[in-house]
């Protein structure tokens, strides 16, 4: 999940203010022009489904927490919206200093053969 690069982008800038600027690197705490940052994701071992707004229209409450083939559409729209925004703020954190070129996240999709 995208969260960790987060967390790690957080943390990163955390140890800067707590330590000062890192005189060897001239560093500044949320100087994340500076930072090369490759998030790697692992994709999502569940079979996406896929649900029509007539299908949705007809869920009662238990059927949107899960479905009779064992999906769990609410959760995953929470999980999958979660994971897209803080993809998207960290794209536009990037966009915004100019340097969208030190920000790759690599999204490999994984298939279980069973």
């Amino acid at each position: 999940m995208v969260l960790q690069t987060l967390v790690a982008m957080a943390e990163v800038t955390n140890q800067i203010s707590h330590e000062g600027p890192c005189a060897s690197l001239k560093l500044q705490p949320m100087q994340y022009d500076r930072f090369l940052v490759i998030s790697l994701g692992t994709g999502s071992q569940k079979q996406e489904m896929k649900y029509s707004a007539k299908e949705a229209a007809e869920w009662g409450i238990l059927s949107w927490v899960s479905t009779t083939n064992g999906s769990t559409p609410l959760i995953d729209a929470f999980t999958q919206a979660s994971a897209d925004m803080v993809d998207f703020h960290i794209t536009s954190t990037f966009r915004a200093l100019k340097s969208e070129h030190n920000y790759l996240r690599i999204q490999v999709l994984i298939k279980i053969c069973k």
